[in-house]
């Protein structure tokens, strides 16, 4: 994954202990902080922030992470990524779009590039979580481009 060659800007992180590194490349598709119930268990009280990135860019470039699988509420296997030494939680990718994975922002090198563009299951966040920061806001998963209309959004999509 040599940026000099493609042009393209790359990003790279890892675990707390160094055991696990990856690296991906620019384009990101979208930064946001998911603040599923799932997702608040995964990341230890709060939301998830994440940057979802295609998984053609992305590569792990040292160690073996473990993965821990779990069903979605709309019926889809979710997988973590995380360190298998250390326990940092590093992406996580789901087969109702295998064509993506989301990065965990806090395991990234410069995390400080990445702001939070929506926040999705807003239904979810918890009541101490201060509302007022939400750029655009979806009570569960936003409509995706294509796909038949489901209950992702009320109110045109916000809360």
């Amino acid at each position: 994954m040599d940026s000099k060659l493609t042009g393209k800007v790359k990003h790279m992180g890892g675990c707390a202990c160094g055991e696990v590194r990856y690296g991906f490349y620019e384009p990101t598709v979208t930064n946001l902080a998911c603040h599923c119930r799932a997702c608040q268990y995964a990341s230890g009280g709060g939301p998830a922030y994440v940057v979802t990135v295609r998984r053609e860019e992305f590569r792990v470039t040292r160690g073996r992470p473990r993965e821990f699988t779990t069903l979605s509420e709309a019926g889809h296997h979710v997988t973590r990524v995380f360190c298998g030494e250390c326990g940092s939680p590093l992406y996580s990718y789901s087969d109702a779009e295998d064509r993506f994975c989301a990065v965990k922002v806090g395991s990234l090198d410069e995390p400080g590039k990445f702001k939070p563009r929506l926040h999705i299951w807003t239904s979810e966040a918890q009541p101490w979580h201060k509302r007022g920061l939400f750029s655009a806001k979806f009570r569960k998963n936003p409509p995706i481009r294509g796909a038949k209309r489901t209950d992702a959004a009320e109110n045109g999509g916000n809360d």
